[in-house]
């Protein structure tokens, strides 16, 4: 078995964090009148950072499953990249927003800004325990930088966005996701771009990952209270299918690849 691993760390640690997550949120899945978070929580922590876990300690030893734990604590970035990872997702949705609802959701955010931030930061730093402090280990701090040597980093989001996203299926099942799985798909794609690039420049930092994950999460949490109470039919189809973060997602994606020709700031990961 651990020549196996050995040989197919990806596909071990893919299959793996797939098994053990599915299983711990079955029971959800079955009775969907239970409380989500717990089985969550366990389904991230058994899966994505279980897998990652095991599958380094396999593949690299202690002094690789050191430095991987090492990386969780990394916080030394740019204050560019600090500001990106908080507050770059909130911006880019409610722009993203504005093409569809009016300029009301800046007018609005502004407004009530001094309500909305400290909601918003709350929302971010409480949300780090409910997904990205199990999930972010496994997807970016295992999966990412093997899938960016495979098949470079463009590509290596790419594969990486849909597995992602296909991981959710069970919150389909058991009813706690609620947008439509093609824009689930998409939007993961697009944030797996914008999370490569970041992991690139602050030397595969697993905790600005977190933290840029859990930024996600709050901005589309707070972002709909910013939204007008009454929405044409077509725009409130958009926002409960999740198609503005989808699109937001895409169009972040795309600069990013233009911004940096394609090679999300790779180089710096490698030297690093």
């Amino acid at each position: 078995m651990k020549d196996i691993v050995a040989r197919s760390p990806l596909i071990a640690f893919f299959v793996t964090a797939f098994l053990l997550s599915w299983v711990a949120v079955l029971p959800i899945v079955l009775d969907p009148t239970l409380p989500a978070e717990p089985f969550q929580i366990l389904g991230g922590l058994a899966g994505p950072t279980l897998s990652a876990i095991m599958v380094t300690t396999i593949v690299d030893g202690r002094k690789g499953l050191s430095i991987f734990f090492k990386r969780y604590f990394q916080w030394r970035a740019g204050l560019i990249w600090w500001l990106i990872v908080l507050f770059g997702i909130l911006l880019a949705l409610n722009t993203a927003a504005t093409f569809f609802v009016g300029i009301s959701v800046w007018t609005e955010l502004l407004k009530n800004l001094a309500v909305i931030l400290p909601t918003y930061l709350l929302t971010l730093v409480v949300g780090v325990i409910l997904g990205p402090l199990w999930e972010e280990p496994g997807w970016r701090g295992f999966a990412l930088p093997r899938l960016q040597a495979r098949f470079g980093p463009a590509l290596g989001s790419l594969v990486l966005g849909v597995i992602w996203a296909v991981w959710h299926v069970p919150g389909y099942l058991g009813g706690w996701m609620t947008s439509a799985f093609p824009a689930l798909i998409i939007y993961c794609v697009g944030f797996s771009i914008l999370a490569t690039w970041v992991y690139n420049n602050t030397r595969g930092s697993i905790l600005l990952m977190i933290l840029l994950h859990s930024s996600s999460n709050a901005a589309i949490s707070v972002g709909a209270r910013v939204l007008p109470a009454a929405l044409p039919a077509g725009v409130q189809a958009l926002v409960s299918g999740g198609w503005i973060p989808a699109i937001m997602g895409a169009a972040v994606g795309l600069l990013i690849l233009i911004f940096t020709r394609g090679s999300l700031s790779y180089g710096k990961s490698r030297a690093a």
